[in-house]
């Protein structure tokens, strides 16, 4: 299975944009120590470690801090590999965890880094209690006991007590997550104010230990950052980082071809592939797998949708090829497991295809041989989801079944699915860590109100294979564990799974090192790997 994601992640290093012609003119090439960015930032609320749960907003952070572990794509698969933590162990009991602090490590102030500061961070961020402080949550850790489960045993030894023997891989994963970023304390003590932690602060200033600083954040227009002198890997190559606020992929488009701009963030898979037809030479395109899954869910509290045939008909009648290619054009991944490629435990079995007269045939076997009206619901704003439900409603339109189509606000709409209030919705669904259990949780545990609860689906052995697996220590009987349950999901659950979805950039050719730096897109955005040619 390696060399097949292996293969699959081989997206990661993006189309050469070949020869158009024009040349650029010298004057708005940016610096060679500068990486310009065009990006929108509106989505920006905050640059506290603790707090962050945007995805712009966690890729900037992760070159403000270090944390105890990071992630590294090894052998085509996403791993856990050491950061501020050089080892640790993991005693019999399956709960305690030592973890042993790199030394050598100083903050931008000169100051060490020790086994205090991360205690200091994790009992922090699990006080505050913002958005993503559940995943600490979920595996032990929270505001009453957090003095008892996170604890410096000296300078260089941390250890922290986990709730019960989850899977080694699951509390590392979580380890990786901005939100256990190591903050200064003196930097955060110092700029307390009313118990806030220094959230108020934090918010717009750093205090982490590193590749780079933050200059200045002015919401809507500008985020500067600078390299830290003292990183202890050495400063990277690329001195200043500028952020410039580009909600427009049009402004970003026109940027990138001027040169004003080093990387377009988030230009439509049709500026892409324009660019691509116009073969410049100073221009590339660079994919790499998302951390996300794009699905049609199916609620069983709906009549029709009650019956698995039904649902079987529906995921035999939709043309998936169509979706990548005429919706996506290309930019995405075959998928229809509930695991993404490059994730421990993906199961690449894909069995459905457009296949007509089965799915015909399961409607009427089904009791449906004139099928039946349904609405889908999805929201605005997608570029592409609107398009994707019309494909859907052409699909299922040959077997008979009537689709009316609702677009809504994303608002509204994620608040009556959270309510089982929608028939059948196509949405996403983005991965907060590299582990197999954040994605069985909602897709395969109808005990947990996430997307399985949502669609009224309960499974007795879905939820007994989620928890087994989640505390499974030997990684073959873990591995097994979710096949099987991708494999009861995947014929017997409330989804179709259409896509995986890739993140790509368009990028200058002088940028060198992009490609590394996004192996892993934008779960660890490593921008110590860019430097620019000349």
């Amino acid at each position: 299975m390696m060399g097949v994601v292996a293969a699959a992640l081989a997206v990661a290093v993006g189309a050469a944009l070949v020869a158009t012609g024009s040349a650029i003119p010298a004057a708005a090439a940016t610096p060679r120590d500068t990486l310009v960015i065009g990006m929108s930032t509106g989505i920006l609320i905050t640059l506290d470690p603790a707090a962050v749960y945007e995805v712009e907003g966690a890729v900037i952070v992760d070159q403000l801090y270090d944390k105890l572990v990071e992630l590294a794509m090894v052998d085509g698969r996403i791993e856990v590999v050491p950061e501020a933590a050089e080892t640790w162990q993991l005693a019999d009991d399956g709960v305690t965890w030592t973890f042993f602090i790199r030394e050598g490590m100083r903050f931008p102030s000169g100051r060490p880094i020790t086994a205090h500061d991360v205690e200091y961070s994790i009992r922090r961020a699990v006080r505050l209690n913002r958005g993503p402080a559940w995943l600490l949550n979920q595996i032990g850790f929270t505001p009453d006991n957090v003095t008892d489960t996170v604890r410096a045993l000296d300078e260089r030894r941390l250890q922290l007590r986990v709730s019960q023997p989850f899977a080694p891989n699951l509390v590392l994963s979580i380890l990786t997550f901005p939100l256990t970023s190591i903050v200064d304390r003196e930097v955060v003590e110092a700029h307390l104010t009313a118990g806030d932690l220094a959230t108020d602060y934090l918010k717009d200033h750093s205090a982490g230990s590193g590749p780079y600083r933050l200059v200045r954040w002015e919401p809507n227009q500008i985020v500067e950052l600078e390299a830290n002198p003292t990183y202890w890997r050495g400063a990277p190559p690329i001195r200043r980082i500028i952020i410039r606020d580009m909600p427009e992929p049009s402004a970003q488009r026109l940027a990138i071809e001027r040169g004003d701009i080093d990387v377009a963030w988030s230009l439509t898979p049709l500026m892409r592939k324009e660019l691509t037809a116009q073969g410049r030479t100073d221009l590339r395109v660079v994919r790499v797998p998302g951390h996300g899954i794009e699905y049609l869910a199916m609620n069983v509290k709906y009549e029709p949708l009650s019956h698995p045939k039904v649902r079987e008909a529906i995921r035999w009648a939709i043309d998936y090829d169509a979706i990548l290619d005429d919706i996506l054009l290309g930019e995405a991944i075959p998928l229809q497991t509930f695991i993404p490629t490059g994730y421990f435990g993906h199961n690449p079995a894909r069995p459905y295809t457009r296949d007509v007269e089965r799915a015909r045939q399961l409607l009427a076997e089904a009791g449906y041989p004139n099928g039946f009206a349904v609405e889908l619901v999805t929201n605005t704003g997608s570029a592409t989801r609107a398009d994707v439900a019309q494909i859907i409603q052409s699909n299922l339109a040959d077997i008979g079944i009537r689709v009316q189509i609702t677009l809504m606000q994303a608002g509204p709409m994620y608040e009556k699915y959270r309510e089982q209030g929608l028939q059948m919705i196509v949405a996403g669904w983005g991965v907060d860590y590299p582990d197999p259990d954040a994605l069985a949780k909602p897709f395969a545990d109808g005990s947990v109100r996430q997307l399985a609860w949502r669609n009224a689906w309960y499974d007795e052995e879905a939820t007994r294979l989620t928890a087994e697996a989640m505390v499974e220590r030997d990684p073959q009987r873990r591995q097994a564990l979710y096949q099987q349950l991708t494999e009861l999901v995947l014929h017997e659950g409330p989804f179709a799974i259409l896509y995986q979805p890739v993140n790509a950039w368009v990028v200058r050719n002088d940028v060198q090192g992009f490609e590394e730096a996004a192996a892993l897109g934008t779960m660890h955005f490593d921008m110590t790997r860019i430097r620019k040619a000349g």
